[in-house]
């Protein structure tokens, strides 16, 4: 499904005008978080997440939430790693191309943990929109 969800988000973000740069960054963005999910909500097996964006002219925000083991939020942002490590960058690389990130864990209505991230984009048409010229 995720590829499905990619190629339809990514259509959206056309349809609106946005930029290759700015819509690649989303796309990456939401690869690096489902990534996430897969690779450290459930250490024992199975689990369920969700995906949720919600478009508008001036932004895309895309929330992922899952049910798994969650994880300690403050030790993240302290924690080294090493330059020629093959994984944990993926929430760097999101801060880093979103404009902003929300990241809950564990979450509220989850009683084995689960992890909230939202993360927005402001958009950025690659032309202004062109009038409107009624045909004669």
């Amino acid at each position: 499904m995720l590829t499905r969800t990619r190629w339809a988000l990514l259509g959206y973000l056309q349809e609106l005008g946005t930029t290759d740069d700015t819509a690649a960054d989303v796309i990456l963005a939401l690869d690096e978080a489902c990534a996430n999910v897969v690779r450290h909500a459930f250490p024992t097996g199975d689990g369920t997440f969700r995906l949720a964006a919600d478009i508008s002219d001036d932004e895309v925000m895309v929330e992922v939430e899952d049910d798994g083991v969650g994880f300690d939020t403050l030790a993240i942002g302290t924690r080294a790693i090493a330059p020629d490590a093959l994984s944990g960058r993926g929430l760097r690389i999101i801060h880093r191309l979103m404009t902003s990130v929300e990241l809950e864990s564990p979450i509220d209505n989850c009683a084995t943990g689960g992890t909230r991230l939202r993360m927005r984009k402001r958009l950025h048409p690659a032309s202004p929109p062109q009038p409107i010229v009624p045909l004669p």
